[in-house]
């Protein structure tokens, strides 16, 4: 008997290791040309946003890997663009039994929602990563169970310095969802984070307090159109105390054919408290999109952002995107 066992396990185990492993490629292109009219026409030329490459491996027991490389533009102190690249994921992942675990340098999930609604991230940045109110990665731990088709919630721990530094000190991110799908199309969801100050931005010269923030969100999909509205409450914003923040974005696209579409957004960023920084604004923007093929999509599109203390600024853009 116990020789049947040891050939059964050699067997098992041997069968394992010969199992293929799969997986895709990873890359992503956005590029556009932008033209500035009347204040902002000395705004013009060819722009390469972000490029990024990866590979991610699927394995047994629903475990998988990626590995993503990006890079992307920067500007520098005197206004002048430069490239810069980075590791923007790597990361572990499993899913089971209604689970799902990530784990190493993740995707956050705090607007990943939002950003799948709005569905031109190649256009214009999703609310709060354009407003700087939370990152899309970070190193650390993601959790989450799906209790029904329902309803589901996720728990985010990560260090909080976000891709550009490992861990400085014992200060962390803390971040919880809870998203529900009550029927086909309609999705409510409401994201609660508390953000620790990290080590790399204490500044002696105000109070600084603990970052708290909140989003709601509710979005509808359909095979005609989807629209999308967010609200966003951040008080202690960049860790000041006496600063806090208001903002929401809406935005739709509607469907002219499989290929055709037609969208819009208009963004407020809002502060609130003592001591009111110069970063209300407003964005507005409209496009149409065209998707020749599955992986490439063109957008000209018109966009104008207006600070509260600045002018209007106006842009045309070409936007085009290549994701496989």
């Amino acid at each position: 008997t116990s020789l049947f066992l040891r050939v059964e396990v050699c067997s098992a185990q041997k069968a394992e290791q010969t199992l293929p492993i799969t997986g895709k490629p990873i890359l992503t292109v956005f590029a556009n040309y932008k033209a500035g009219l009347g204040d902002g026409n000395n705004v013009s030329g060819f722009n390469l946003d972000r490029a990024f490459v990866g590979y991610e491996g699927y394995f047994a027991k629903g475990f998988s890997a990626k590995v993503v490389m990006n890079v992307e533009t920067q500007r520098d102190e005197n206004g002048n663009t430069k490239f810069n690249g980075y590791l923007k994921n790597a990361q572990v992942d499993w899913k089971g039994y209604g689970f799902s675990v990530s784990v190493g340098l993740v995707n956050l999930k705090q607007f990943s929602e939002q950003e799948n609604f709005w569905g031109h991230r190649y256009v214009f940045k999703s609310f709060q990563e354009e407003y700087g109110i939370a990152f899309c990665e970070d190193i650390g731990l993601i959790a989450g169970y799906e209790f029904s088709p329902v309803i589901s919630a996720d728990i985010a721990l990560t260090n909080g310095e976000g891709r550009r530094f490992t861990n400085m000190d014992n200060h962390y991110r803390y971040g919880t969802g809870v998203t529900v799908k009550p029927t086909e199309g309609l999705i409510f969801r409401l994201y609660g984070a508390v953000y620790n100050i990290p080590k790399f931005l204490m500044d002696g010269d105000i109070i600084q307090k603990d970052q708290y923030s909140i989003a709601t969100f509710v979005g509808y999909r359909n095979r005609y159109f989807s629209v999308g509205a967010e609200d966003n409450r951040v008080f202690n914003y960049t860790f000041d105390s006496q600063l806090d923040v208001n903002g929401y974005s809406v935005y739709t696209t509607i469907n002219i054919t499989p290929q055709l579409h037609i969208y819009g957004r208009f963004d407020y960023f809002d502060t609130v408290g003592n001591r009111q920084s110069n970063e209300d604004r407003q964005a507005i923007i409209l496009g149409l999109e065209y998707a020749p093929i599955k992986q490439i999509s063109i957008s000209p599109n018109y966009q104008s952002r207006k600070s509260f203390k600045d002018k209007r600024e106006n842009f045309l853009l070409v936007s085009i995107a290549c994701k496989i």
